[in-house]
């Protein structure tokens, strides 16, 4: 296991909010040594590792090694560390596994490598699986832009929700070449504030951050970033950052393989769940907005921080692993911070494609 790879377990965040569930047993005995014992709490009748102050695991030495596993063997390991950054979706007919980019391991594979994305039986005639299927198709088309798959993605899943039943064949339709013509036309026609953008997507990363913030939680990464939101928040978006918004864009645009290959896995791996029905798939893609607009807001901030010139891979890298660790949510905490943030949790195409726009470039 890399040394990435390890690092990712110092606060895996993601669908497991910071704690690592163990139980560290000795393999010789089952029971836990005296050392491990003070490390552990329980909760539900499950052994829970404390983080330490500094978020990381007790149980991680200096050399990113596992005591643990050094001292007991692999058995000894949790779910969450066996598992992770693997993320098993569980359904009536099958099982998808996918990586998970709350990992700076997982990220540089995808730098080097294509995620790949298996063929589900049956999914030309399950409605969702159908959606997710070409979405990921759009998205592969590198004369689309990232934004421009996403924007025409939700357009279309607002439409077939408008519909009384829709069935597969509405899908097609919905996907076909002459209607994606149409649709991509319509979309590269629109031209929002670069204004109005940044400082919305300011608004999102505050909002998705403030609780991390106040609980100490990756303040490296967040302290400086959100200085500077609120200081773009308190002022006046001028020709400066206007010049600076567009420079970015290009520096962005380096990364758009990159780019699409994580948007490719989060709509493999969290758009469609065993009970999604056409609305969850509309709040799953809010979030996937709202999660790249962090991602994108927290890059350009970062950028600014570090001198502009070039967007290193590592300022990218950074911005993805934190954010996503961020927005690993449950369906229903998803549900109830879209509820409680907006009037609507269902979006209109207009808020959704202002919170995407690169603005006027």
């Amino acid at each position: 296991m890399s040394q990435d790879l390890l690092s990712g377990v110092e606060d895996p965040g993601r669908r497991g909010h910071g704690r690592t569930v163990a139980k560290a047993c000795a393999a010789s005995g089952g029971e836990a040594s005296a050392e491990s014992s003070e490390r552990l709490y329980y909760r539900e009748e499950t052994r829970v590792i404390g983080l330490k102050k500094d978020h990381r695991c007790p149980f991680l030495t200096e050399k990113k090694l596992c005591a643990l596993v050094s001292a007991y063997g692999d058995e000894v390991l949790s779910e969450t560390c066996t598992d992770f950054p693997r993320e098993v979706h569980v359904f009536s007919d099958h099982e998808e596994e996918t990586l998970m980019p709350c990992c700076p391991a997982v990220i540089d594979i995808w730098k080097k490598e294509e995620p790949g994305f298996p063929n589900i039986p049956g999914e030309e005639e399950n409605l969702l699986f159908l959606v997710r299927k070409e979405i990921l198709n759009l998205l592969a088309e590198e004369k689309i832009s990232p934004e421009e798959a996403l924007l025409a993605a939700f357009y279309i899943l607002l439409d077939l929700k408008g519909r009384k039943k829709p069935i597969p064949a509405d899908v097609r339709d919905c996907f076909s070449e002459k209607t994606k013509k149409e649709l991509l036309k319509a979309i590269r026609k629109v031209s929002l504030p670069t204004e109005d953008t940044a400082l919305e997507c300011n608004e999102i990363l505050q909002d998705l951050a403030v609780n991390y913030q106040n609980e100490g939680l990756y303040g490296d990464f967040l302290d400086p970033v959100l200085e500077l939101s609120a200081a773009i928040s308190e002022g006046e978006w001028d020709e400066v950052l206007e010049e600076k918004w567009n420079v970015f864009l290009q520096e962005w645009k380096k990364w758009d393989g990159l780019i699409r290959k994580f948007l490719m896995n989060e709509i493999f791996s969290d758009l469609v769940a065993a009970d999604s029905d056409l609305e969850s798939l509309i709040l799953r893609m809010e979030w996937i907005a709202l999660e790249y607009a962090g991602i994108r807001q927290s890059a350009f901030l970062n950028w600014s921080l570090k001198g502009e010139g070039t967007l290193a891979y590592e300022t990218l890298r950074d911005a993805i692993v934190v954010l996503t660790r961020m927005t690993g949510y449950e369906e229903e905490d998803i549900r109830e911070y879209l509820e409680n943030s907006f009037e609507s949790p269902v979006w209109e195409w207009g808020y959704f494609a202002l919170v995407l726009s690169r603005g006027a470039e």
